[in-house]
């Protein structure tokens, strides 16, 4: 295994065998927060400068474009629920 994947903590020893980790229901749910606050966070860093050009009347066609789809993706995430382990579908940020 590479040294990166033995020190992130996916895989695990037993019974003599490194075998991929399993999570309990506690550590998924922290997982998925913290995958949901990472692409909040991505989200709130893209919207920030384009909202300021066009709090300042100064924003371009293309960047209030790029606005508009950063803060769709921001809503989609914000509504997407953490309790439902199995059935999450990440939307892809927007490629703008």
């Amino acid at each position: 295994l590479p040294y990166d994947d033995i020190i992130s903590g996916k895989y695990q020893f037993v019974d003599n065998k490194i075998i991929p980790r399993t999570y309990n229901e506690v550590e998924l749910t922290q997982i998925t927060n913290a995958e949901k606050s990472k692409k909040l966070k991505l989200a709130n860093e893209k919207i920030r400068p384009l909202q300021d050009a066009v709090d300042l009347g100064i924003a371009t066609d293309e960047e209030i474009q790029k606005l508009g789809a950063w803060k769709r993706y921001r809503v989609e995430i914000n509504r997407i629920d953490t309790s439902n382990l199995l059935d999450i579908s990440w939307p892809l940020p927007p490629d703008v």
